[in-house]
């Protein structure tokens, strides 16, 4: 009777210093998984390093100087200018007379759809998302010093230490050896799978697509680049949603090179870009279901903001894992 008593206590003092440490990390917690993410990206950066470098905390720094580098720095000021184009490209598009495009959908078309509604809600979604989630990467002085000591903080032990925390909790977990080793294995690739094979191959081919904006002259060309990288996450939706009414714009105001640049680079390059680079970045890694990635995208921007993008995809990914796990043991 003794012992059932402290099992309940110490089973009750476990969960209420887990809730206790939950709303500890809250405030933090997107910085600490971006921390964990971006960690994960350039550990194989890390790996060959080790070889030339025997010091893990010298090793740790530079990585900390390269992200900081290549993702932070740049991301500063894209993320001012999107906030700034947003509201730009949205005050464009609802001024602009999308009559002569309506002229070109079928008589029998035309009383069911209409292009210039259809746009305008399109863009007020977009504009609206991007208003509301922009105070995160740049919201007040404190906030974001805050944010980024935590971040490059937790980085710089998850670099160092990565390999015997993963150790630490796979002999901590309560399950079998096998479902452990492929729990993790499992976790590795599909991370891999998520943040190389569709969140890469989207900045890659939205990244392309405002790039040529921006060389065409078209104006707003880093909201439109990140409107493509959305939307290269999307199955079934990708860039020609962007591009291609772009290029017809361009060609019906007379811009015929700017129009059949795009039409052409489109079709070729942008619209292909993913099926070149995707199996090439995924190999042999697990592969996810187009409804998990829609699914888990769009669920994953509404809870998480822009982080979303790559926590929600894996969020789902994993727990059909454990379910494909529950199922093996109880038949």
């Amino acid at each position: 009777m003794k012992k059932k008593v402290s099992n309940y206590f110490l089973i009750s003092l476990l969960i209420i210093f887990l809730y206790l440490t939950v709303i500890t990390i809250l405030p933090v917690l997107k910085s600490v998984l971006l921390s964990f993410i971006l960690a994960f990206i350039f550990y194989p950066v890390y790996k060959n390093l080790k070889k030339k470098i025997k010091s893990d905390n010298w090793c740790a720094s530079i990585m900390i100087f390269l992200v900081l580098l290549i993702i932070i720095i740049p991301g500063f000021f894209i993320v001012n200018a999107l906030a700034a184009q947003t509201i730009s490209a949205y005050s464009y598009v609802v001024s602009m007379d999308l009559g002569i495009i309506d002229n070109l959908i079928p008589e029998f078309l035309k009383d069911k759809i209409s292009f210039d509604v259809y746009v305008d809600e399109i863009l007020l979604k977009i504009k609206d998302l991007v208003i509301n989630y922009t105070p995160e990467f740049i919201g007040s002085v404190a906030e974001t010093t805050l944010g980024l000591f935590v971040m490059f903080f937790v980085m710089f032990y998850a670099f160092r230490d990565g390999k015997e925390l993963l150790l630490k909790l796979k002999n901590s977990l309560p399950l079998k050896k096998k479902y452990i080793n492929k729990l993790f294995n499992d976790t590795e690739k599909i991370t891999a799978a998520v943040l190389y094979g569709y969140v890469l191959t989207a900045v890659i081919q939205g990244s392309l697509g405002g790039l040529t904006f921006f060389f065409l002259g078209i104006s707003n060309s880093v909201f439109w680049g990140f409107v493509m990288i959305i939307l290269s996450l999307i199955p079934f939706l990708g860039t020609p949603i962007v591009w291609l009414p772009a290029a017809i714009i361009e060609l019906l105001n007379v811009r015929y090179f700017n129009g059949l640049f795009l039409l052409i680079f489109g079709f070729i390059v942008l619209l292909n870009i993913d099926n070149f680079l995707r199996p090439k970045l995924i190999g042999k890694r697990s592969k996810v279901h187009p409804a998990v990635i829609l699914v888990g995208v769009i669920g994953g921007l509404a809870v998480f903001g822009f982080l979303g993008i790559i926590i929600g995809p894996m969020v789902l990914t994993l727990f059909g894992v454990l379910i494909k796990f529950f199922m093996l043991e109880f038949n």
